[in-house]
C-alpha cells in the first residue's frame, strides 16, 4: 500500500490509498484495539435521536478502541458527528466510494460516512491504557464532600468541623446525621488501604462522647483486606466519584458556603 509504514504492527500510516485499499485496511483496524485516524473527502449522514447530513468535503475521522466515533470538519473544535460507542461496524466499497456504517444498539443510532477519496489512514495499537490522574487535591475533595454530602455520600450530613485534632491525628470532617449521630469522615483521594481504616478507627475511638459515633471512610476504591477490616470494626465505606466531585468543585458547588465557613 502506498506510503504504509509500521513497526511490529504497533503503528502505521497509509498515504493516498485507493478506496479499496482503505476499506481492506479499516476492516482490519476497527477491531477494538486500535486508535484509527483517517482523513478524506467525505460526507456523513446520522439517524437516531435526531437526524443530520453533512455534504462532501474534507473530513477527519477518529475511531477509538472503545468504539467511540468522532467526525470533524476542517474548522472549529466541535465534531460534526459523534457516537460514544458502537455495537457493530460495516465497511464496504459501493460504486467506487468507501462507505462506513457505525451502528449503536441502545439508543438505536447509525452514522454513515462515505468517502470518494482517502488522503491517509494512521493507526496505533494500545495494549495498555495507562492510568488516569485527576488534578484534584485531597483538600479540594474534602471541601466538595463537605458542601455536597447528599450528592457525594448519598445522605444529608451537617458538618461542623474539619481537620479537628485528636490524640490519634486530624480527622477530615466531623458532622451530625439526620438521626443526631456524630459522623466522622476520613477522606482518601486514592484507593483506601488498611492504614486508612486504622486511622478512622482511632478517630472514632477517641471522640469524647457517649452517643453513637459513625465512622465513614470515603475514597474512590478500597482494597479487599481494608474492606474486611472496616466491616469487622463496624465502620462504613462510601465510594466517591472523583469526576463528579471535580465537576461540583469546578461549578462552584465544591466551594459554596457551608456550616464550616461560620466556625
Amino acid at each position: 500500500m502506498p506510503g504504509e509504514q509500521q513497526e511490529g504492527g504497533r503503528f502505521g500510516v497509509a498515504s493516498s490509498p485507493t478506496v479499496e485499499e482503505a476499506a481492506d485496511l479499516l476492516k482490519r483496524l476497527i477491531d477494538g484495539s486500535s486508535m484509527v485516524v483517517a482523513a478524506g473527502f467525505c460526507s456523513s449522514q446520522y439517524e437516531g435521536r435526531g437526524a443530520s447530513v453533512s455534504t462532501e468535503g474534507d473530513k477527519l475521522l477518529i475511531v477509538k478502541p472503545g468504539g467511540a466515533v468522532i467526525l470533524h470538519g476542517p474548522r472549529g473544535f466541535r465534531p460534526l458527528n459523534w457516537q460514544p460507542n458502537t455495537s457493530h461496524t460495516e465497511v464496504s466499497v459501493e460504486k467506487g466510494t468507501l462507505t462506513m456504517k457505525f451502528y449503536r444498539r441502545t439508543p438505536r443510532e447509525v452514522l454513515t460516512i462515505t468517502c470518494s477519496r482517502v488522503w491517509y489512514i494512521a493507526w496505533v495499537r494500545f495494549p495498555e491504557e495507562g492510568a488516569f490522574w485527576m488534578y484534584m487535591t485531597e483538600d479540594d475533595l474534602r471541601r466538595a464532600v463537605a458542601s455536597n454530602p447528599r450528592e457525594l455520600l448519598g445522605e444529608d450530613i451537617r458538618f461542623f468541623a474539619e481537620e479537628k485534632r485528636t490524640p490519634t491525628g486530624k480527622a477530615d470532617l466531623y458532622g451530625v446525621d439526620g438521626e443526631g449521630n456524630i459522623v466522622i469522615v476520613e477522606i482518601k483521594r486514592v484507593k483506601a488501604d488498611e492504614s486508612a481504616v486504622r486511622q478512622l478507627e482511632g478517630y472514632v475511638r477517641d471522640y469524647p462522647t457517649q452517643a453513637r459515633v459513625r465512622g465513614i471512610l470515603v475514597a474512590p476504591d478500597i482494597s479487599d483486606t481494608a474492606r474486611s477490616l472496616l466491616e469487622s470494626l463496624g465502620l462504613e465505606f462510601r465510594r466517591v466519584d472523583l469526576k463528579k466531585a471535580y465537576s461540583l468543585m469546578k461549578s462552584g458547588r465544591g466551594s459554596r458556603r457551608s456550616v464550616l465557613d461560620f466556625l
